[in-house]
């Protein structure tokens, strides 16, 4: 009898998260497809990283004249 009570039980929890697994986004998750095949190496991320530091900071420039124009 108590046999059947834990299988029941473990229907029970596998019905519970299967219901709660189809109502998760999956539509968020990443597509790895579309990843590139090679990775940066340290210097390529380094001039990455430095190239959007820059961009940053030139769009931060143009905001403030943008602002100062403004006034």
């Amino acid at each position: 009898m108590a046999r059947w009570r834990r299988v029941g039980a473990l229907m029970a929890v596998a019905g519970g998260v299967v219901g709660c697994s189809e109502t998760l986004p999956l539509a968020n998750l990443p597509d790895i497809t579309k990843l590139p095949e090679k990775l940066l190496s340290k210097d390529e991320q380094q001039k990455a990283m430095n190239q959007m530091i820059e961009k940053g900071q030139s769009h931060q420039t143009e905001a403030v004249k943008q602002i100062e124009k403004g006034k």
